[in-house]
């Protein structure tokens, strides 16, 4: 992508443009998807909408009569594809809204921002993402294939390069993160790791690159396993904060737990959320300086122990 993005409308102005809502919504959906996915087919048209193909033909080419320069169509993948050089999105897309869809289904409301009622998000972290950066990430979702970037890394303080395939999104309650399969380098080893959007830095596309087996998301054996936790209300919390806990959790009245299943790869963030407190409770009964901080104490730590992506959270 060239980087440059001019001439785009919001959906409320294309709609003005085009003097229909069908016609609209097709623009809109096809470079949606071309910007995050790097390809449709007429398939994804007639699916989406319900047409027939020989409309969800028409759509394509009446999005090239706005950007004949954003699409072309591969015969070797049987499919439409992004000019990367000189893609400039129809649209302008907020990455949030763009995230947001990824995970949830397109959708034109997203698109245009308008609110039904009044509406603000809290604590919306003061960096802004990058959405064409983020449509990097998402298009080597879709196409396997790897990304060159620059990381900031928490532990070391600075930005690391790393080569990513990246695999999935993913929101924590507070940030958009992803999931990828870093290969290793002096700072760390290899395999599958998350990360968060707003620590990337300088990525750059690489197409003809794939993924191996081994670093897609099928092969990411903790992203597919399921763990219960089952977490009690917190020894140091009593009176009206432990039956307000007990009743915004829909706890148990009479044992005070609650038994969730929730991605391995995910507890790390329900932990800092939730204000779980992971340690053994010898531990726990040797701090004497209090535990005001924690919600909830994990009762089944010892089942957890066993997965790798465990070991940051069970210090």
């Amino acid at each position: 992508m060239n980087g440059i993005m001019n001439n785009q409308y919001s959906y409320l102005e294309l709609l003005e443009k085009t003097k229909s809502t069908s016609k609209a919504d097709r623009l809109a959906f096809i470079d949606f998807i071309l910007m995050f996915k790097g390809g449709l087919n007429r398939s994804d048209l007639t699916d989406f909408f319900g047409i027939k193909e020989a409309s969800a033909s028409a759509a394509i080419s009446d999005y090239k009569k706005y950007r004949k320069d954003n699409v072309s169509y591969e015969h070797r993948e049987g499919r439409n594809v992004i000019k990367l050089d000189t893609f400039n999105p129809l649209l302008r897309f907020s990455a949030e809204s763009a995230l947001s869809m990824l995970a949830n289904g397109f959708n034109k409301g997203k698109v245009d921002s308008q609110r039904f009622i009044p509406y603000e998000r809290v604590a919306l972290l003061p960096k802004k993402l990058d959405v064409e950066m983020i449509s990097k990430v998402t298009r080597a979702i879709s196409n396997r294939t790897a990304i060159d970037c620059e990381y900031f890394s928490k532990s070391i303080g600075t930005q690391i390069k790393r080569q990513l395939f990246p695999t999935a999104i993913f929101y924590d309650g507070i940030s958009w993160m992803f999931r990828a399969y870093s290969l290793g380098s002096k700072f760390n080893n290899d395999g599958f790791k998350s990360f968060n959007f707003s620590r990337l830095k300088a990525v750059t596309e690489a197409p003809n690159i794939p993924a191996s087996p081994t670093q897609r998301i099928e092969s990411d054996k903790e992203w597919h396993i399921s763990i219960p936790v089952v977490l009690k209300v917190h020894p140091s919390i009593e009176g009206t904060q432990k039956e307000t806990l007990i009743y915004e959790f829909d706890m148990d009245r009479d044992t005070e737990q609650l038994t969730i299943s929730v991605k391995a790869v995910l507890f790390y963030y329900l932990v800092e959320q939730w204000k779980i407190d992971t340690r053994k409770v010898r531990e726990i009964d040797d701090d004497r300086r209090g535990n005001d901080n924690y919600n909830f104490l994990l009762i089944n730590r010892s089942t957890m122990e066993n997965y790798n992506c465990m070991e940051n959270v069970l210090k």
